[in-house]
């Protein structure tokens, strides 16, 4: 609501806006120039690393702004992460010294300086990913959107230059492919005729995440943290499926062929795409690695999920109704197909200081540095 003022009102009042702005300008240029190496982290991909994007999406039950999501959260409440605590995003920023990179659809003003997460969980490559009656979310593709007009924004608001020195040493977290994956086997169980192989279809998705990749880069990314799909046939909800609670390996066999296509894509993208750095995080087998030998990461369940009900806890996902376990530290799983806190942390302190095969062709802390 507007409001008549003087004119010697209007002119402090101005001064006052320019000195504002003008301190505005001055502390976003210089914020990472006094030993702050990473300016933002922006974040695309799916519900292992949404941190609330689809609390403001109508109309959408793909939604974990419920308990018991959160229970060990800062604050202990739900926040629309699909997990008891923090996830891989957040551990992310706190090993680069930032906060959590914000939900975009929160629209928090000029916070997106220091990034943004545009994840929304359900989401996939394909558009049609996560979609459907009373589901929605956003597809990688809205995300880069998304980011496009992020990009324009923060053009205007530093300019071309200081835009992209930015953008420059932000880092670019990618996590995406899994609902794709459990979307092809869902059509086969619903007994729906795949038009396409599974080799086929892994082909589609490499080149749909090569051509957002591409775009990106475009408009000022230069380095990736691109993030490979898990042993996804061994999470609680695909051990549930198979009847004998053993790990689904058809699914296991497509995650396998996806992250072979995905290494030889990102080296591809190096060599034709000028400044264009990454890690390349092998999920599969550091997450593997912890289900086979929990014990020795400090797990005492590997198989059910903390949070459900029924066999293996998987029957559902984490629901007011469910039940979960009382020391959350001790499973690998939260839910039927997120992982706890305690294994994310795990995973992040690989990707971010680990060492080949599990991190390729280089660690997070070595981007970084770049």
């Amino acid at each position: 609501m507007a409001c008549l003022r003087s004119s010697s009102t209007i002119a402090s009042s101005g001064f006052f806006a320019f000195r504002n702005m003008s301190l505005f300008f001055f502390f976003a240029l210089i914020s990472f120039s006094e030993g702050q190496t990473v300016p933002a982290v922006y974040v695309f991909g799916d519900s292992l690393v949404d941190v609330g994007n689809n609390n403001y999406i109508k109309d959408s039950l793909l939604k974990a702004n419920y308990p018991y999501n959160g229970i060990d959260y800062p604050g202990g409440k739900p926040t629309g992460r699909f997990c008891n605590g923090k996830n891989a995003a957040d551990f992310i920023a706190e090993k680069v010294g930032l906060p959590t990179s914000p939900p975009y659809l929160s629209d928090t003003s000029d916070v997106f300086l220091k990034g943004v997460s545009f994840a929304s969980g359900g989401s996939g490559l394909f558009n049609t990913t996560g979609q459907g009656f009373l589901r929605k979310t956003l597809s990688l593709a809205q995300q880069v959107d998304y980011f496009t007009a992020l990009h324009d924004r923060l053009v205007k608001q530093l300019g071309p230059a200081a835009a992209q020195q930015r953008l420059s040493k932000s880092l670019f977290l990618v996590v995406i492919g899994s609902n794709d994956a459990f979307a092809y086997f869902e059509s086969l169980n619903n007994r729906k005729v795949m038009k396409v192989t599974p080799d086929q279809y892994v082909d589609q998705m490499i080149s749909i995440l090569q051509g957002l990749l591409k775009q990106i880069h475009s408009l000022g990314a230069r380095k990736f943290v691109v993030v490979g799909l898990g042993s996804l046939g061994c999470c609680p909800g695909q051990r549930h499926d198979t009847g004998n609670e053993q790990c689904n390996q058809d699914i296991n066999s497509l995650a396998i062929k996806y992250n072979q296509g995905l290494a030889s894509m990102l080296a591809g993208l190096k060599s034709v795409l000028n400044d264009f750095s990454y890690s390349l995080f092998d999920t599969y087998t550091v997450l593997l690695d912890i289900i086979d030998n929990a014990a020795t990461y400090g797990f005492t369940e590997a198989k059910a999920a903390c949070c459900g009900f029924g066999k293996l806890n998987a029957d559902v996902f984490c629901t007011p109704l469910a039940v979960y376990c009382s020391n959350r530290t001790d499973h690998v799983f939260w839910d039927k197909v997120h992982p706890t806190q305690a294994t994310d942390k795990i995973m992040v302190d690989t990707i971010y200081s680990g060492s080949q095969p599990y991190v390729s062709p280089i660690n997070v802390k070595q981007l970084v540095a770049l």
